[in-house]
């Protein structure tokens, strides 16, 4: 079984890793394309339903539908911040969400409530290599020269969308952890309604989403992904533990990085190879050490 678990966790990565490379071959705006990955969210987190009947209570289910609303607005700020950096250079930032959530659980669920001074040193040590790490893949596919106001502009907006969407990340499973005792398919199911409403409910206010065939198509697989994420990353959780399971999702750093490569072509690997280098061990010790909280 810890096998499965460690399957589960690498499957998990690659989800999360592969999940926003369809918005890099669609035309559509961003509010078009996150409609359809709240589509696609909301189908693939309700599946579990159909396999287990799960245990239904009211508070918990609305805050479960708060978790993704907060989910929702996550997706979103993301797709921006791929639209103006790309996927490279967005997802180490977005991952910082691992640190944001390891806070919110230290003060809002009041999680490590016994730790020493040590294990905190040991929190903020990892917490800053991830974050250098992030930096440093955040300069690759910079140009030589000096940029110019508008791309420098356009660039800080990225980072900053992808900081705030890695704080939402970070938030959104505590209403969730607050939901107990809700059964975790009617858990999935109040998300996936959640983040149906805050993907799809403001586009259909202003319109109907239209948009090509291929970009709706697109759209849903980035949200089947994301949402496919989701499911195999908690029975993961499950049979390996949260502090072995998330830092093996984490690696969804290098998925995006390879993608970035191999597919998207978004940077030159030998041009970058010391940045890289730096970054990749930066964020392996980061994670290993928040590993060992």
């Amino acid at each position: 079984m810890r096998l499965l678990g460690f399957a589960l966790a690498l499957l998990t990565a690659l989800a999360f890793g592969l999940y926003m490379v369809p918005r890099r071959f669609s035309g559509s705006s961003s509010s078009t394309f996150s409609t359809y990955m709240g589509i696609g969210v909301a189908l693939t987190l309700a599946a579990p339903l159909l396999w287990g009947p799960g245990a239904f209570v009211l508070r918990g289910f609305l805050l479960a539908i708060g978790s993704g609303l907060v989910f929702a607005l996550a997706t979103h700020l993301f797709v921006l911040a791929v639209d103006r950096l790309g996927l490279s250079r967005a997802t180490p930032v977005k991952n910082l969400a691992g640190i944001f959530g390891t806070l919110f659980g230290l003060t809002i669920l009041a999680e490590y409530r016994g730790a020493g001074p040590w294990l905190i040193l040991q929190l903020v040590a990892g917490s800053v290599m991830i974050a250098l790490g992030a930096y440093l893949i955040g300069g690759i596919g910079d140009p030589g020269g000096q940029p110019q106001g508008a791309e420098r502009s356009q660039a800080a907006q990225g980072f900053l969308w992808a900081l705030f969407s890695a704080a939402c990340f970070g938030f959104y499973l505590v209403p969730l952890r607050l939901a107990t005792p809700l059964g975790t398919n009617f858990g999935y199911l109040g998300v996936g309604l959640g983040a149906a409403a805050g993907l799809v409910g403001p586009r259909l206010v202003a319109g109907r989403p239209g948009g090509a065939r291929r970009d709706a198509g697109l759209g849903l697989l980035s949200g089947v992904l994301l949402a496919a994420g989701v499911l195999l990353g908690t029975p993961a959780t499950r049979l390996i533990g949260l502090s072995v399971a998330w830092p093996l999702t984490q690696l969804n750093t290098f998925v995006a990085l390879g993608a970035g490569l191999l597919w998207l072509h978004e940077f030159d690997a030998r041009r970058e190879r010391k940045r890289l280098l730096g970054a990749t061990v930066l964020t392996l010790v980061g994670i290993a050490l928040l590993a060992m909280l």
